[in-house]
């Protein structure tokens, strides 16, 4: 019996601390409190492990002191350079002819045939053209008249130079035998000279009679061809007319372009002029060609404020051998002004920019950084010079300096941890 008992009581205890397990396993589990986020540095200071560093090729730079011309930034635009834009247009009216014509983007050389325009001529023209003939009919008589004139007179000269001649000759004779007195020798003498200067008149204008030639004007119906000729070496930019198109007068035809050598206008207002010194450096940069800068040589420096935008327009010659700078671009410029500025020179890929406020990240310590709130003044191409926040010889984060913000913003995604416990 007492054995018996025993067990009905082992087994009650059993039941029971099921029933207890199993309430508890029933009962859901209570949430895990929520992870406290991290709180940002108020100082700004941000931990960055080595390895991520690397992960990310981190590069470094320190700022460095340079004493700077300031400044002035202006918005130009790509010109051609003078005598290397030229349009070709005929100088009469007529139909462009020939075998073939230039085709855009197709290189010529200074002298190229290039096309050939057939002159038409008006009613008016034509009927000039026939009054001319006309005249030039009626010159041609009058100038046959005019040589058969002189040339009767050339032989009447003759005539009375051989008489002349003949009694010179008769009262040397006569002086000789001493039946002339010398007066009489002299008398034929001068008689004979002036014959032989009468002769030699006539026979000069006779033989200018004899060489003038009366034109008479060309066909109006066949016309009269004229060649057009590329005026420079360059590049064909520009075709508006075709083989056997009608043409006016002065009106374009083809256009012609050596981009070898540019100019840039660049507008300075006049409150600016002031600051620019005599010997202006310009460097030029394109939306065409990002991070390429182009440095131009002071061609005009502007004598005259326009009225209207109280600038004046600078001229600067660009080289472009390349042709990478187009007519018509818009170009950055940058002008040295005289006076200068003592600042700290950093890439300009470390500055970074939130809510109107710049800023770089400056190392304190192997895997710790500070971001900076730092003043920027003027771009020198690819740096930047920083004017307060920074002192020489402090490196800054170049490369990276974005996804050490994002790390700073998000401290716990995914990817980045610390050493913290």
């Amino acid at each position: 019996m007492k054995r018996r008992r025993a067990s009905i009581v082992a087994g009650l205890v059993i039941v029971a601390l099921a029933g207890v397990l199993g309430v508890r396993m029933l009962r859901p589990a209570p949430p895990p409190p929520p992870a406290a986020e991290p709180a940002r540095s108020e100082t700004g200071t941000v931990k960055f492990l080595m390895e991520q560093q690397w992960a990310i090729r981190m590069k470094l730079a320190k700022g460095t002191p340079a004493a700077m011309a300031r400044q002035l930034t202006a918005t130009g635009r790509v010109v051609p350079a003078p005598g290397r834009h030229v349009v070709i247009a005929p100088p009469v009216t007529g139909v462009l002819t020939g075998n073939a014509f230039p085709r855009v983007g197709q290189a010529v050389t200074r002298g190229q045939p290039l096309g050939m325009v057939r002159q038409t001529l008006t009613a008016a023209e034509s009927a000039q053209i026939a009054a001319g003939r006309e005249q030039a009919e009626v010159e041609t008589i009058r100038l046959e008249a005019e040589r058969r004139r002189l040339a009767e007179a050339v032989r009447e000269s003759e005539v009375r130079r051989n008489h002349a001649k003949m009694e010179f000759e008769r009262a040397q004779r006569l002086y000789e035998a001493k039946a002339y007195a010398l007066r009489q020798v002299q008398a034929a003498d001068a008689e004979y000279r002036a014959a032989e200067s009468t002769l030699a008149s006539a026979i000069a204008q006779r033989d200018a009679v004899a060489t003038t030639r009366v034109v008479a004007s060309s066909n109006p119906a066949a016309g009269i061809a004229h060649m057009l000729q590329a005026p420079i070496d360059g590049t064909v930019v520009r075709v508006l007319k075709g083989i056997g198109e009608h043409v006016a007068a002065g009106e374009a035809v083809i256009e012609v372009l050596d981009p070898s050598m540019v100019w840039i206008e660049v507008p300075v207002f006049e409150r600016d002029l002031a600051r620019i010194g005599k010997q202006t450096r310009a460097v030029f940069t394109t939306p065409a060609a990002p991070g390429r800068e182009y440095t131009g040589r002071l061609i005009d420096a502007g004598g005259v404020v326009n009225r209207e935008t109280r600038a004046v327009t600078m001229v600067f010659e660009v080289s472009n051998p390349d042709r990478t700078l187009r007519v018509g671009l818009q170009a950055n410029v940058r002008l040295d002004a005289e006076e200068r500025a003592d600042v700290l020179m950093i890439p300009r890929e470390a500055v970074l920019e939130s809510e109107g406020k710049r800023f770089v990240y400056v190392l304190i310590s192997g895997e710790e950084f500070q971001r900076r709130d730092v003043t920027v003044g003027d771009e020198y191409g690819d740096q930047v010079a920083i004017v307060a926040g920074l002192k020489p010889g402090e490196r800054v984060v170049t490369q990276g300096a974005y996804q050490l913000r994002q790390h700073e913003l998000r401290p716990a995604n995914p990817g980045a941890h610390t050493h913290e416990t």
